[in-house]
């Protein structure tokens, strides 16, 4: 079976790279399919997005016209992504391919009723041409089904490396937040909570705030609280780093605003790495009810529940257990890959 896989590249850091990394690199996965990959989108200035999304379309036109594929795999947000995939879709369709949309945007129908009814019309048909239409959740399923026909629209949970045993370094001195580095994101909402709880942690206990810091505006408020030799800011962070960080890390730390459905939660869990993190979205989703969560904005609650994770290892011990178990039963890179594979060939079947 021949792919075609459309997304980023790295040089746009975010969970949909990360998402089409897996894709890239599963040595199974490419066994099964022949992957081809083109990104229609990068970071950089204005002129620079647009020469990569112009080559981009150049390059899907090469392959769909030049090699008999089966199956164009989109990984789509919201806003201009929709766009600009939307020409994706069009091209695939005119070379007589299947369509999988995978949409990694949260909250699509809030952005959808914002739009005026041309624009709705539109953005309907975009998502309509897709053969299958996979959401991050059942949480964004409800919301994608206000769109389209619910019977198009299946979950396919993003998924990570998940050790065979449980790798967690409960000893671990990091307490470890992995993101872009903004108030939507609880960066702020963390840092205040450290401070809180700063005078109880001891010497050796560093947090890790791994992301990337644009105009250095997180680094400036980290030095206002005084938290300089707490608080260690490597910038973005790949992931031979990821793993080393892994094993001396305590506490991952993700108190997000909105999140569609997190990476850093996802490979958290599969290195047994307790979180703490905020009760959104898909967060009970990925976590269940067993583990503990926050309000979005609660700093103390924040601090709080840091507090109690540091001061005891059986708690530790318990979260991790849950955590690691709950992600190789449901979010193992192997289940991902060998259900997208399913979706694939349910999808040539369905429409031959």
């Amino acid at each position: 079976m021949n792919v075609l896989m459309v997304g980023v590249d790295k040089n746009r850091v975010g969970g949909m790279w990360t998402v089409a990394e897996t894709f890239i690199n599963n040595e199974w996965f490419n066994k099964k399919v022949n992957l081809y990959y083109v990104a229609t989108a990068t970071g950089g200035s204005k002129i620079k997005r647009i020469g990569k999304m112009l080559d981009g379309y150049c390059k899907v036109i090469k392959i769909l016209a030049s090699k008999k594929i089966d199956i164009v795999h989109i990984h789509m947000a919201e806003k201009g992504s929709v766009y600009r995939k939307g020409v994706v879709i069009c091209l695939a369709k005119l070379f007589g391919a299947k369509v999988i949309v995978q949409m990694h945007a949260g909250p699509i129908s809030a952005w959808y009723e914002k739009l005026s009814k041309k624009k709705q019309v539109m953005v309907a048909k975009i998502f309509s041409s897709a053969d299958r239409m996979l959401v991050l959740g059942e949480y964004w399923k409800k919301q994608m089904a206000t769109i389209i026909h619910a019977d198009k629209i299946e979950i396919l949970y993003n998924g990570a490396e998940c050790p065979r045993e449980n790798p967690y370094n409960t000893n671990g001195k990091y307490i470890l937040y992995m993101g872009l580095l903004k108030k939507t994101k609880g960066t702020y909402d963390l840092i205040d909570a450290i401070k809180l709880i700063d005078n109880e942690l001891s010497q050796d206990i560093k947090v890790y705030l791994c992301g990337v810091d644009e105009n250095g505006e997180a680094a400036r408020y980290v030095a206002k609280q005084g938290l300089q030799n707490r608080i260690v800011m490597p910038g973005w962070i790949n992931k031979n780093t990821r793993l080393e960080l892994f094993k001396n890390t305590q506490i991952c730390a993700l108190p997000s605003y909105f999140e569609a459905l997190s990476m850093t939660v996802i490979e958290a869990m599969c290195y047994g790495i307790p979180m703490v993190t905020t009760n959104i979205s898909t967060m009970p989703e990925l976590l269940g009810d067993e583990i503990e969560k926050i309000e979005p904005g609660d700093v103390q609650g924040l601090a709080e529940l840091i507090r109690k994770l540091v001061r005891s290892r059986e708690l530790r011990l318990n979260n991790s257990r849950i955590e690691y178990s709950r992600a190789k039963e449901k979010f193992s890179q192997e289940k991902i890959m060998r259900r997208t594979v399913d979706i694939y060939n349910e999808v040539e079947q369905e429409y031959s």
